[in-house]
């Protein structure tokens, strides 16, 4: 027997063989065809034949995932991609240059370039800001942040030139402006007995914390009784304690006879004498004075 088909080259009966050969001839045959459809048999379902090798009836099954893509292109931020065999695609990292995935973070103290803030980074940074003191609360040059209470911030405007700035506890901030001059009119009485008339009483003091520095002038025009020392009011009453505050004075008018002054513990008011401690209270006599004290 030597008769094969065309194209498997499967072994068929001859034309002249013997009848009594076809049995052997068929088995040939047959096995030759159960042969050559080997590959055919098994897969499960879903499944499809591949070839194998370039060899003729060379399969086998694989898993219908196999579609009827032909490639794929990869273009940033997509990684990898191609157009045979197994196609793997990824996406590169972000960079400030380049596009990319990102990780998440909850941080908002982080100085990264390449992390992406989560909602709850972003809130946290929402709270920080909604609970800062913003630059629109100073609307002068030389504004500053004082505080009126704990965590309650507030504007304390600029002073004027001269001013220094002191603690003080009756004001809101518990800061005060203060060096400025300021007038006052001091009361004139006499260590003792009465004065007729004293006329062009006028002072004026500059406080700088509690240090006061006050000039004070008035005019004896007629003394009266009065005999002594001279005593004139002050704006504020002297600070407790052991230490006697001195001044200077001058008489203006007559002579320009020297004193001195003294400002004793919690009074609120000056003593004025001529250098030999004899009294003031001449008539026509002007008197100027002044003091540095420590207030109360």
């Amino acid at each position: 027997m030597s008769n094969p088909t065309t194209p498997f080259s499967w072994q068929m009966p001859t034309a002249t063989d013997l009848v009594t050969d076809l049995p052997a001839d068929f088995e040939v045959f047959g096995q030759a065809v159960a042969t050559s459809m080997g590959d055919l048999l098994g897969g499960t379902t879903g499944q499809i034949l591949s070839k194998a090798t370039n060899t003729d009836m060379d399969f086998v099954w694989i898993a219908n995932d196999q579609g009827d893509i032909t490639g794929v292109t990869a273009t940033s931020p997509l990684t990898g991609g191609g157009t045979s065999g197994a196609i793997t695609v990824g996406i590169q990292d972000a960079l400030t240059t380049q596009k990319g995935a990102v990780q998440l973070s909850d941080s908002t103290s982080t100085t990264s370039s390449i992390l992406a803030a989560t909602p709850t980074a972003v809130k946290s940074a929402y709270d920080l800001a909604a609970g800062a003191t913003t630059k629109a609360t100073l609307t002068t040059k030389g504004d500053i942040y004082a505080a009126t209470a704990a965590s309650t911030p507030a504007r304390l405007g600029v002073g004027t030139n001269g001013q220094t700035l002191v603690a003080d506890s009756t004001a809101a901030t518990g800061l005060a402006w203060n060096g400025t001059w300021t007038d006052y009119t001091p009361t004139i009485t006499a260590e003792a007995g009465t004065a007729t008339t004293v006329s062009s009483q006028a002072g004026r003091y500059q406080l700088i914390g509690k240090t006061c520095l006050v000039q004070a002038q008035w005019r004896v025009v007629s003394k009266g009784t009065a005999v002594g020392e001279t005593y004139f009011t002050l704006p504020f009453t002297s600070r407790n304690g052991t230490l006697t505050a001195v001044g200077v004075c001058r008489e203006t008018e007559s002579a320009g006879t020297m004193g001195f002054v003294d400002v004793r513990a919690n009074q609120n008011y000056g003593r004025s004498n001529k250098y030999d401690n004899t009294t003031w209270w001449i008539n026509s006599y002007t008197m100027r004075v002044q003091v540095v004290f420590e207030v109360a």
